[in-house]
Parts: structure tokens; sequence; C-alpha cells
């Protein structure tokens, strides 16, 4: 069964996004898909560009990075829990390299992997009656 990971990256500080998109771009991808690629079924990096509050979004209210606290949220699939293994495996033998340059473009505490569970939706299905929660419980 595939594994989806998540990592939700926030650039070092003095870095501008631009030269944090640069740096992860050139630079750390490039590691990581050396090392992990071939245990991958997909890759991808998503940069934080503008966000809006829920509380404020009717307000026109708009933030960017430094606000939503992330810079990049990046997705890798695992083929399965052996390609996972695999990648720890891998992970420690070269664990100065990818620290190393990982300090070079994020802030590592503020900077999260994460294991995901997904749950997609059949866009093509038949849409069921538009209900408030209070309606479906009660």
């Amino acid at each position: 069964m595939p594994i989806t990971m998540l990592i939700m990256a926030k650039r070092k500080a003095g870095l501008t996004p631009e030269q944090f998109r640069e740096g992860y771009e050139k630079s750390h991808s490039r590691i990581a898909v050396n090392l992990f690629g071939h245990l991958w079924t997909s890759y991808r990096r998503t940069y934080l560009v503008e966000g809006h509050r829920f509380a404020e979004s009717a307000t026109g209210w708009a933030g960017g990075p430094a606000e939503l606290h992330y810079d990049a949220i990046s997705e890798y699939i695992l083929r399965d829990a052996a390609a996972a293994d695999e990648m720890i495996r891998i992970a420690v033998e070269n664990l100065d390299l990818i620290k190393e340059d990982e300090a070079l473009w994020f802030d590592q505490v503020n900077s999260w992997s994460v294991t995901t569970e997904s749950l997609e939706e059949d866009l093509t299905a038949p849409k069921p009656p538009l209900r408030r929660w209070a309606d479906i419980t009660s």
C-alpha cells in the first residue's frame, strides 16, 4: 500500500522566498531525487504564495508565507512499507549530506515531515443533497 509523506517547510531566516525556492529546487530536491527517487511514485513541491485566514477571508485580508508559517509543502508517495524502510536506511547512511544541505535552506526547528492519510473524492459521482452538520446528526 502506498505511503504519502508531506514536508511542511519553512525557509531559513535571512532567505527570501526566491532564494529558498532556488535552493530547494537546485540543491535539496536534487539530493532527494538522487537518493530516494527510485522508491517514490511521485514527488511534488508546492510553494505557498498567498493565503486567506478563514475568519477574515470575507474582509479581503491576505497574508504570505510568513503569516502562513510555511513556505512550501512537498509531497512524495512511497511505493509501500518496504520502500519506506529502504528510504530510512539510505537516509541514515547519508545523514550528514542531507542535514548539511537542509541547514542551508530550512528553518529545521519549524519544518516538519509527516505521514498522511488521504481521502480522494470521486467528483464524477452524483452529488448528495447539500446539508448542514446539524441536519445530518439530528
